[in-house]
């Protein structure tokens, strides 16, 4: 398939109206967001002003209420909406204001999006009031580096970390909550909602997609069969559900729920979880954290082989990989390393994405670890057929050029699992952890047989 030249060489004329539209668009943004954040703060004084005129009160909670619908009425009948309405987003922005000003403020200066707004606000709501003002300031710096999307999967692990309670302790008492809810949509049709363990739901998502594609990829020509790839999900599964037995059976060797699973889930887990001496976060890749219970479980189920993720301490940057079995090592690593689509702001993730030679083939590029990443099928084909181009730094890092000039940077994702160890660890631990030539332990007593099973 041949490139258009028109796309991959902008002639000066259309990289100049390019430029313009491009300027045009980042001022469009950026009074957007001022004039959002500008309709938060007067939002939320309305809210105050509620509050004021109930302040002393005997029945304090009714009267802040009743003053509330009086000036969301106010507003509603000002601006042509409904009061309901009018109240809901004060409520919002009262909360937005007083929670979370480091985010507005920099919704205010253009430094953000109201999505990234929302985002914050989503993920802070589950924490404590004591400690969201540190997860404002923390979750803001995040933002001003990522799109929503990314930005949603590095505040999911700040909150966690944040949270006073353990992610296992509150799975607990959230898996008691798992239920199948359905709705009536009209037309004939129903929704059917389940909650559930992410791990499960993610499971039971991969598998139906992947065999809806085996069945599209089977239509044989002339078939009639036009069914796009959600219709066919739709209807394996409610196939396999009316007409499936059921595989959780508690009295088998395997937990039925996790040991069913089929579909592969990449899961990265600190090796002081693995061992069940911490609860920290584990980290279901692409989709957000898990509880080290869990994790721990789907490790000692696992048929495939374990994968080492090397990361620092700190930064939680994948530094190396290695496996108890011989694979593409190359491969292996960029998946560590890159996580997702290294095309700024996509979070498709890297098993799902093709590997690139940012220096093409082609055109003399090497085969090494510093000319390749990971590129979704959409990204890969834009960097092959218009005028953007990348390239790789050190580091891994990804630097793209827009065909108006402008440099776009990616930096390698950290994973969101690095630990901060609770007690003294051996001096000599992050050397043995790290040669893998030396067997690795943490403990003076002799080794176990290696042909015994995983104690979990």
């Amino acid at each position: 398939m041949r490139s258009n030249p028109r796309l991959t060489l902008l002639s000066d004329e259309d990289r100049s109206e390019l430029t313009g539209i491009l300027a045009e668009a980042e001022a469009a943004q950026t009074a957007l967001a001022a004039a959002e954040a500008a309709q938060a703060r007067v939002l939320a004084k309305a809210g105050a002003f509620a509050a004021r005129l109930a302040e002393g009160s005997p029945a304090v909670v009714r009267d802040r209420d009743m003053a509330l619908r009086g000036v969301a009425a106010e507003i509603a009948a000002a601006v042509r909406l409904s009061d309901r309405s009018v109240q809901r987003q004060i409520d919002s922005a009262f909360a937005l204001v007083n929670d979370y000003p480091a985010t507005v403020h920099c919704l205010e200066k253009g430094l953000l999006t109201r999505a990234h707004v929302a985002v914050v606000e989503d993920i802070g709501r589950r924490l404590p009031p004591e400690v969201k003002g540190e997860f404002d300031q923390l979750a803001a710096e995040i933002c001003l580096d990522e799109t929503p999307g990314r930005a949603r999967a590095d505040l999911e692990i700040l909150a966690e970390r944040m949270h006073p309670r353990t992610l296992t302790e509150r799975h607990a008492g959230a898996y008691r909550e798992r239920k199948i809810v359905r709705y009536t949509v009209g037309d004939g049709m129903s929704e059917l909602r389940s909650v559930h363990s992410s791990v499960l739901i993610e499971g039971i998502f991969q598998r139906v997609t992947e065999q809806a594609n085996q069945v599209i990829a089977a239509r044989e020509p002339g078939s009639g069969d036009t069914r796009s790839l959600d219709e066919v999900r739709a209807d394996l599964f409610a196939d396999m559900l009316l007409t499936a037995i059921p595989a959780i059976d508690p009295t088998r060797d395997r937990p039925g729920g996790l040991g069913a699973i089929k579909a592969k889930v990449q899961v990265v887990i600190p090796v002081m979880a693995l061992m069940g001496q911490s609860d920290v976060p584990c980290d279901l890749a692409g989709v957000g954290p898990i509880d080290a219970k869990t994790a721990r479980l789907l490790a000692g189920n696992s048929d495939g082989p374990w994968e080492r993720l090397l990361t620092h301490p700190i930064t939680g940057l994948t530094m190396a990989v290695d496996t108890y079995q011989r694979t593409a090592a190359m491969d292996r690593f960029l998946k560590g390393r890159d996580k997702h689509c290294r095309w700024p702001g996509c979070r498709m993730p890297a098993k799902k994405c093709e590997v690139d030679h940012n220096h093409d083939a082609a055109l003399g590029g090497k085969t090494e670890i510093c000319n390749l990443c990971c590129l979704c099928q959409r990204h890969h084909s834009m960097k092959q057929f218009t005028a953007w181009t990348v390239r790789q730094l050190d580091g891994g890092v990804i630097a793209w050029t827009s065909p108006t000039g402008r440099i776009y940077i990616d930096n390698p994702p950290g994973h969101g699992v690095h630990f901060t160890p609770e007690e003294d660890l051996p001096d000599d631990l992050w050397a043995k952890w790290t040669n893998p030539r030396l067997e690795f332990r943490i403990t003076d007593e002799p080794a176990d047989n290696p042909h015994e099973p995983a104690p979990f």
